[in-house]
């Protein structure tokens, strides 16, 4: 499962992270993941992307981890927005991911080859973020407060993320700084853990769609 949900979210490199945890990022990662200029110009190139978010002003999570009617009818039109918009690229997405399933389900690939298929699918990816900025900008979003209703979204469907998402990854890339605080991963994780009644309630009418929209909060999207 770690290793499918990695592949989703495009960043194939953090299979490591998923399933070797600290040790895993600090003792292969990290070393060489400065090294690696197609992952790194990817990175810079996602990491542009979202400074074009027009909504720059800093967003605090409610204590009480609730959304607002307003929060959870933004996210859905910029799943709906995305989903129009990514029709094609999905297609690409499908193609590469099936091909990279299917043969790594008869072996274990070789750290070589993930960072490879780390570099295509992020430069898929950098594609595809055009099209969520966009979406973004349209619902008025700052990047923060989206991922927070995205978190929150769902997890009051029952599905838990990856608490370090894609933008942080491609900030700190293109900062050329590699060191994730796992500390703040851990503390993300269990801020998530309480599902207020709230939220369940108001996400419930959206379930079915959701199905589809999931792949791409797995993208990292």
């Amino acid at each position: 499962m770690g290793k499918k949900i990695a592949l989703g979210c495009l960043v194939v490199f953090l299979v490591v992270i998923i399933g070797g945890g600290y040790w895993g990022y600090t003792s292969l990662v990290k070393p060489v993941f400065s090294n690696i200029g197609s992952i790194q110009h990817s990175a810079q190139q996602i990491n542009d992307k979202n400074n074009q978010i027009r909504n720059r002003s800093v967003f605090s999570p409610p204590q009480t981890g609730e959304l607002t009617t307003s929060q959870v009818n933004n996210f859905v039109s910029v799943q709906q927005e995305m989903r129009r918009g990514l029709e094609n690229v999905l297609a690409e997405f499908q193609e590469k991911y099936e091909e990279l399933g299917q043969s790594w389900e008869r072996r274990d690939p070789t750290f070589r080859e993930m960072m490879n298929a780390g570099g295509d699918l992020l430069a898929l990816y950098s594609d595809a973020k055009q099209v969520q900025v966009d979406a973004i900008n349209s619902a008025g979003f700052s990047l923060e407060e989206y991922r927070f209703v995205q978190q929150s979204f769902y997890q009051a469907l029952g599905v838990e993320l990856f608490s370090y998402n894609i933008d942080q990854i491609a900030r700190a890339a293109a900062e050329g700084n590699i060191n994730i605080n796992m500390e703040e991963f851990e503390t993300a994780r269990e801020q998530m853990r309480e599902v207020p009644e709230r939220n369940r309630e108001l996400v419930a009418p959206f379930a079915d769609s959701a199905e589809d929209w999931l792949m791409f909060a797995w993208w990292g999207l």
